[in-house]
């Protein structure tokens, strides 16, 4: 219990980390999967590709909201940390975001990969070229251990939940045997750092801050006292071809506007996460180019079936009709909503919502009239709503339900406890955000499962449960689709998690920058000043 809590609170204060998993999976092997076809992982994408241009700048500048507290790989679970660790070590895979956020996987140390067994094995060969900055060998053993290293970490463990166990099958091939079939395993996996376990080892501080990696990039500064970081690029490197960018630096702004301005005055090229009101200072600047990045964090309004009166399910329709969304946008986001935003708390990067899924709506009419169904007497008293105040939005809810005859006291507690409270189903409602996975597949058995993690609202349906189940394991895509509508009708008819806002969060650089924005950062792989 004491590290499932530690997790759960990481995921409740650093809920910006997106523990991706996407179903746009590669594969082939002995079951008949769809072969991955290696791709070009240094070719810079639109305008002129390769070629030195010696009046094209070769740096970047851009910024962290705040500063990184932890520079161990192992440790790699904020967003802060990723520019950093994406870049000086090398992950099985990339994960790769398109301009309509769908996702793909681009070969990093992984040349290609296969499922075998159902999708219960998934089987990656590395690329033999693939060495450290001293030249010595990535081998599986590597990978290996890094992977393990997961198993008993609190703050990265749900990385790699899925792993029953890790083999070896020779230097350059490395399979996952999964306690189940994970149609998007390799999407997991983006903040699994492979790093050289015996330098590490050895003398574990003096190589987070010197690391040995085999990326395109060494870390050539630390400066602690003010957040500032520097990254050069190798003179050779053993992917096809080079980033064009050969120095970074990474400044700490802890705030926004501040940051903003620091962009618009071009001290700093690149701001990763613009939300909110923020985004309006930058949308009309010429000087400025914007990019909407994946966006899955947003709050949400969370009613517990088994506790009373929310037992009654035709209540707790009634209080998803009795909120007004744009007004909840308004408070969360400025109004600038994400593409991925729904009042039903849905996760699919690799789908949209499904269509013809009815969606909750302000419908006040419509939430008396459920009321009246319920067979409850107004005014009717749902105790306490935990947290989620910071920008108006419980007293929002609050105020919504007490327009239909229902009442609840704002409750904030701190983190610890309201962790506490979830976890254990000691509560009635709350609003909490989380970011979830990536793919509808994952999302759904984790978020509505029984007995799943981060189902806060202790949902328990057993039809719900078996779908998730084929979702997880299907490789048609027309019953893939299928399902997923399925189990949401049931949800949403349930209705125990309410979506309240997907803020949009947009990368916005220098005009001339070209860049393509990925999780936390920016891709140094593609990016190049035109």
């Amino acid at each position: 219990m004491k590290k499932i809590t530690a997790l759960l609170l990481a995921a409740l204060m650093l809920f910006a980390l997106a523990a991706g998993c996407s179903s746009e999976t590669g594969g082939n092997g002995s079951e008949g999967g769809q072969q991955q076809q290696p791709q070009n992982n240094n070719q810079p994408s639109g305008g002129e590709q390769g070629g030195e241009n010696a009046n094209k700048r070769t740096d970047i500048t851009f910024a962290n909201s705040y500063m990184i507290p932890d520079f161990d790989p192992v440790n790699w679970y904020m967003g802060t940390q990723s520019q950093i660790f994406q870049n000086v070590y090398s992950t099985l895979v990339d994960t790769v975001v398109a301009d309509d956020l769908s996702l793909s996987y681009r070969p990093n140390l992984a040349k290609s990969w296969e499922t075998e067994k159902d999708g219960t094995v998934w089987v990656f060969h590395l690329n033999e070229k693939a060495v450290y900055s001293d030249g010595s060998a990535v081998t599986a053993d590597h990978v290996k251990n890094c992977f393990e290293r997961h198993f008993t970490n609190p703050y990265t463990m749900s990385y790699v939940e899925m792993i029953d166990s890790i083999e070896v099958r020779d230097e350059h091939t490395v399979a996952f045997n999964l306690k189940s079939a994970w149609a998007s395993a390799p999407g997991c996996w983006y903040m699994v750092a492979i790093f050289n376990p015996e330098l590490y080892d050895a003398d574990k501080e003096a190589y987070i801050k010197n690391p040995v990696g085999s990326g395109p990039y060494t870390l050539d500064s630390i400066d602690e006292a003010t957040g500032t970081y520097t990254l050069k690029r190798k003179s050779e490197w053993w992917g096809d071809k080079l980033p064009q960018i050969e120095t970074v630096r990474i400044r700490t702004i802890t705030d926004m506007s501040t940051m903003v301005i620091s962009l618009q005055s071009g001290e700093i090229d690149f701001i990763s996460n613009v939300q909110g009101a923020n985004i309006t200072l930058v949308k009309d600047d010429s000087k400025l180019a914007m990019k909407e990045g994946i966006s899955q964090v947003g709050p949400q309004l969370v009613l517990n079936p088994n506790s009373e009166p929310l037992s009654n399910k035709t209540l707790r329709q009634a209080i998803a009709y009795a909120l007004n969304y744009q007004a909840l946008e308004n408070a969360i986001s400025s109004g600038y909503v994400s593409s991925k935003s729904s009042t039903v708390k849905f996760v699919g990067l690799d789908m949209e919502l499904p269509a013809g899924l009815e969606k909750y709506s302000y419908n006040v009419e419509k939430a008396k009239e459920l009321i009246a169904q319920s067979g409850l007497q107004t005014p009717i008293n749902i105790g306490e709503l935990y947290g989620g105040n910071a920008n108006g939005s419980a007293e929002i809810v609050k105020q919504c339900l007490a327009e239909v005859g229902i009442e609840c006291e704002i409750v904030q507690l701190e983190g610890n406890t309201m962790s506490q409270a979830v976890m254990s189903g000691n509560f009635t409602a709350c609003i909490i955000s989380h970011s979830g996975y990536v793919s509808a597949a994952e999302n759904l058995r984790c978020l509505y499962g029984t007995g799943q993690l981060y189902n806060f609202s202790h949902f328990s349906n057993a039809r719900v449960d078996e779908l998730a189940e084929v979702a997880m394991t299907t490789q048609d895509r027309a019953e893939y689709e299928r399902v997923i509508k399925e189990a949401y009708e049931i949800i949403v008819d349930e209705s125990t998690a309410i979506g309240l806002c997907v803020p949009a969060a947009y990368a916005v650089g220098a005009k001339d920058l070209h860049f393509d924005p990925i999780w936390s950062g920016i891709d140094l792989i593609t990016a190049y000043w035109e």
